[in-house]
C-alpha cells in the first residue's frame, strides 16, 4: 500500500489542534530566529517579515488565517515551518513542532466538498486509530489561491543570484544529544517516533532494543553511546527515536530533542582534519558560538553493522526485512550462535534465541470450544491462527496465582507451523557456548522428555549457577501439537544439527 510523508505541527496547544503538511513542501522547521517585523497595510493574517540567514521571508499567522476561536497570538516558544510553494518561500507559525510520520493512504480521510466552506483550508484528515489521534492536513494551495506563485515570482528565501560564485545547499535534521548539536542529512532521515514504543527485550551495550514499525523490526541505538557523549540518567518528554536509513540498513537512534530542519550552504561547512573521525563530515556554525557537527550516517554505524543487521532481521510478521537488498525476503533470524532466551514458569527454562520469532504480551487469547488441556487456546496473529501452549500446564506446574495478563507469549516455530509459548515472564538473553545432554529427569518431566534434550549452565542475578533445561520447540510442535496451521511461516533456513557435549552433569530435579 502506498505511503506519504508528512510533517506535523501543533497549531494550537490549548485546543490540541494538530496540523500536517506534506513533507515535500517543508524546507525547514525551526524556532523564530529573529524579530518578526510587522508590515503596514498587509493582509490581517500576515504576522510580518523575518530575516532567515541571508534572505527575508513573509511569516503567516495560521491561527488568524484559519479564523480560530480564542487567542490567535504566539508566545516566545513559537516555531516556524518554512515551506516552498511554486517558486516562493513562506513561514507558517505554529505553537510547536511535533514529528515526521509516514502515513498509509488508507489512513487519509477526504473531507466531502459539501461539508466545506468557500475558504476551507483543510483537505483531508489523518486518522491514527492505534493512538486515537486525528491530524488535519493543510491544503497549501488554498492558502495562497489568490496569489500568483508561478515560476516568474521571486524566491524570497534563496540568496540573490551571484554571477561569480555558485552556492549549493543541503538540508539537515538538527538534534541534540548530551551537550552537543548534531545534524544528519534529510535524505537519511525517515521519521520520528516516541520512545514508549521501544521494546528493550534485546538491549545490550549501545543497543537499546527494537522498534516495531509497520511490521518490521528497527534496531535502536543510544545516541550518547554512539556519539561518545556522557549518557543521561533518563529521557525527557522531548526525547524521540530518530529513524534513519542508509544503503545497507534502517535503524533508530534515541536522541534528546529534535531542534530544527536546517538548510545549510555547503560552502560554509568547515571540513574536518583528515585524522579526525570520518563519521563527522564537517562543522556548521549558523550563528556565532553555535557549532553543529554534521554526521555521515553510514560511517557512524559502520562498527555496529553486524549487530544492527542481525537485529533488523527479527521476524515480526509474515516477512523479514532484508536490510541489504531493501526488499522483503524469507531468511531465518539468527542474532548469534549459542544464545538463549531465558524465561520462568515456576523455575527457569530456556529456548534457543534463533528459534524466537517475536515476543508479545498475553492479550486476546481465544478458547477453543470443547477443547481442554495445555493447548486449548489460540491466537489470531496478523491473520494466522496460532495454537497457544500454556507451558505451566504442559510441564505439570500449578496454575499461576498472579494476573495472567502479566505473562508473555514467545512466538516460535518451524517452516510449517508456529506456536505461542505462554510463560510467566522473560528473564534475560544469555550466551552460553556449551550445552549438555539432559540426564535422567524427575517423573514430572518424563511424559515430555523429548522436549527437554539439553541443558545449559545459567548464572542468574544473584551470581548463583544453576542448570536450566532448554526446550526443543521442534519436538514440542511435532509430537505434542495436534492442530495444523499450514503455511503459517515462509520457508526458513534449516537449523544446524545439534552437537551435544560429552561432559554430562548430575541429574536435574
Amino acid at each position: 500500500m502506498a505511503e506519504q510523508l508528512f510533517a506535523s505541527f501543533l497549531l494550537d496547544r490549548d485546543q490540541g489542534l494538530e496540523i500536517a503538511i506534506a513533507a515535500e513542501y517543508v524546507t525547514e522547521a525551526t524556532s523564530v530566529t529573529s524579530n518578526i517585523q510587522a508590515l503596514p497595510a498587509s493582509v490581517p493574517y500576515l504576522q510580518g517579515i523575518m530575516r532567515l540567514r541571508d534572505a527575508v521571508i513573509p511569516v503567516l499567522n495560521l491561527k488568524k488565517r484559519m479564523r480560530l476561536a480564542g487567542s490567535v497570538e504566539y508566545d516566545d516558544n513559537a516555531k516556524i515551518a518554512v515551506i516552498l510553494l511554486g517558486n516562493q518561500r513562506f513561514g507558517l507559525l505554529f505553537d510547536d513542532i511535533k514529528e515526521v510520520l509516514r502515513v498509509d493512504d488508507s489512513l487519509l480521510l477526504p473531507i466531502q466538498p459539501a461539508l466545506q466552506g468557500d475558504d476551507c483550508l483543510i483537505s483531508e484528515l489523518i486518522s491514527l486509530h492505534d493512538q486515537q489521534r486525528t491530524i488535519e492536513v493543510l491544503d497549501l494551495d488554498r492558502i495562497f489561491q489568490n496569489f500568483d506563485l508561478s515560476a516568474n515570482g521571486t524566491d524570497s528565501l534563496l540568496p540573490p543570484a551571484d554571477t561569480t560564485e555558485q552556492h549549493t545547499y543541503s538540508r539537515y535534521v538538527i538534534f541534540s544529544s548530551g551537550k552537543r548539536e548534531y545534524g544528519v542529512p534529510v535524505e537519511n532521515s525517515r521519521e520520528l517516533t516516541f520512545i514508549s514504543e521501544i521494546d528493550d527485550m534485546f538491549k545490550t551495550g549501545s543497543l537499546e532494543g527494537a522498534l516495531q514499525l509497520r511490521g518490521h523490526t528497527i534496531p535502536v541505538m543510544n545516541a550518547c553511546a554512539l556519539l561518545n557523549e556522557t549518557a543521561t540518567e533518563a529521557t525527557s518528554p522531548l526525547s524521540r527515536i530518530l529513524v534513519m536509513s542508509t544503503d545497507a540498513l534502517n535503524f533508530g537512534m534515541i536522541i534528546d530533542e529534535v531542534i530544527e530542519i536546517l538548510t545549510v550552504c555547503n560552502e560554509d561547512i568547515l571540513p574536518m582534519p583528515a585524522s579526525e573521525n570520518l563519521s563527522v563530515t564537517g562543522i556548521y556554525e549558523p550563528v556565532a558560538n553555535r557549532n553543529i557537527m554534521l554526521l555521515d550516517v553510514a560511517k557512524l554505524v559502520d562498527s555496529q553493522m553486524q549487530l544492527l543487521e542481525s537485529m533488523a532481521k527479527i521476524r515480526t510478521g509474515d516477512d523479514v526485512y532484508e536490510v541489504k537488498s531493501g526488499n522483503y525476503s524469507e531468511s531465518k533470524h539468527l542474532i548469534t550462535e549459542n544464545c538463549y532466551l531465558v524465561f520462568s514458569i515456576d523455575k527457569y527454562f530456556a529456548i534457543e534465541l534463533k528459534d524466537v520469532r517475536e515476543i508479545i504480551e498475553n492479550k486476546m487469547l481465544m478458547s477453543t470450544p470443547g477443547a481442554q488441556g495445555y493447548d486449548a487456546k489460540v491466537l489470531n496473529l496478523r491473520g494466522h491462527v496460532i495454537p497457544v501452549v500454556d507451558l505451566r500446564m504442559f510441564y505439570d506446574y500449578q496454575e499461576q496465582q498472579t494476573e495472567k495478563n502479566s505473562s508473555r507469549l514467545i512466538i516460535c516455530g518451524n517452516d510449517r507451523q508456529m506456536v505461542a509459548l505462554q510463560v510467566d515472564r522473560i528473564v534475560t538473553i544469555y550466551k552460553q557456548e556449551t550445552f549438555h545432554k539432559t540426564p535422567s529427569l524427575n517423573p514430572q518431566f518424563q511424559p515430555k522428555k523429548d522436549t527437554l534434550d539439553r541443558l545449559i549452565e545459567f548464572v542468574g542475578e544473584q551470581g548463583i549457577k544453576e542448570h536450566v533445561l532448554v526446550i526443543n520447540t521442534e519436538n514440542l510442535i511435532k509430537n505434542h501439537i495436534q492442530q495444523s496451521t499450514e503455511e503459517t511461516i515462509p520457508a526458513a533456513v534449516t537449523d544446524p544439527p545439534r552437537n551435544p557435549q560429552t561432559d554430562i552433569p548430575q541429574g536435574v530435579q
